[in-house]
């Protein structure tokens, strides 16, 4: 069971990952987003999105058994790593005046802990990778 459980985590915390990205783009002007993700040189929300959609197609040839699911687990555990560091990153770069701009700019104080909740499903990408690697191995 948990091993067809796994990467349905793992698709889940990255779909999840991708959305909470996504989120200020709805609920603030893009200059103030653009001022918020741009606290580092590289962009990492683009990365982040990108590492986490080749991830879910991983997760997801795992999870049908069209790839080797050994080889899918290592991969994912690459990627969430390779995510949650980027995001951890980034949400340690970002200051107080980034975030307070979006917050002014959507009106929404529940903004302040954003960058904290994109970690936190960033952070579920490789903790799922290892569970699915664990099972399978």
């Amino acid at each position: 069971m948990s091993q067809r459980l796994a990467p349905k985590v793992g698709i889940a915390s990255c779909l999840a990952l991708v959305a909470a990205i996504a989120f200020p783009y709805f609920v603030a002007p893009g200059a103030a987003v653009a001022v918020y993700y741009g606290t580092v040189a590289v962009p990492v929300e683009l990365l982040d999105v990108l590492f986490a959609l080749v991830a879910v197609i991983a997760f997801g040839s795992g999870l049908n058994e069209r790839t080797d699911p050994p080889t899918v687990a290592g991969a994912t555990v690459a990627l969430g790593g390779v995510i949650a560091l980027l995001t951890l990153w980034w949400a340690l770069a970002t200051s107080a005046a980034a975030t307070d701009t979006l917050i002014q700019a959507a009106r929404m104080d529940s903004l302040a802990y954003h960058r904290w909740v994109v970690l936190l499903a960033a952070l579920a990408i490789p903790a799922s990778a290892g569970w699915y690697a664990r099972t399978v191995l």
